[in-house]
């Protein structure tokens, strides 16, 4: 049974296999059941906590590159930032500068060929007087499973 823990340093599995290191492997296309963890501000596209998420084949092999532009609804004044895949790992940020409270999401996790797991957090800028409250920020995490096709 793989077990992933993430950090925003480390991605390591339980025994010997580190995704990096795996060779890589495709999504598959598919309807995917997605569950959301955490406590944050963040929905997926839903508004929900989990909801089913079909992965066309054309979007699908992007996914793992730029996994919340597919999964999380796009917030103003945000860019997503992916990180050149390595083996099986997913590593990215969404930075969001352009606001009056800036937000900055880093995530790390891994996929196989029909589930995925990523683990990240969330964190909140200040305003100059400091009266923004920082109700968002936390640790939160997305993994989906195929369950059959779209």
């Amino acid at each position: 049974m793989r077990v992933v823990i993430a950090t925003a340093a480390l991605v390591a599995f339980a025994g010997c296999s580190k995704p990096e290191a795996e060779a890589p492997v495709d999504l598959a296309p598919g309807l995917y059941e997605v569950t959301l963890g955490g406590g944050t501000m963040i929905a997926l596209k839903s508004d929900q906590r989990t909801d089913s998420i079909c992965f066309a084949p054309a979007n699908v092999l992007a996914c793992p590159r730029e996994p919340l532009s597919h999964i999380l609804p796009a917030w103003d004044g945000c860019a997503d930032e992916a990180q050149e895949p390595q083996g099986n790992v997913i590593r990215g940020a969404r930075r969001c500068s352009d606001r009056k409270t800036p937000v900055t999401i880093e995530y790390a996790g891994s996929h196989s060929t029909d589930s995925f797991k990523i683990e990240g957090s969330l964190v909140q800028g200040s305003d100059e007087g400091g009266g923004v409250m920082h109700l968002g920020s936390g640790e939160f995490s997305i993994s989906g499973k195929r369950v059959g096709d779209c």
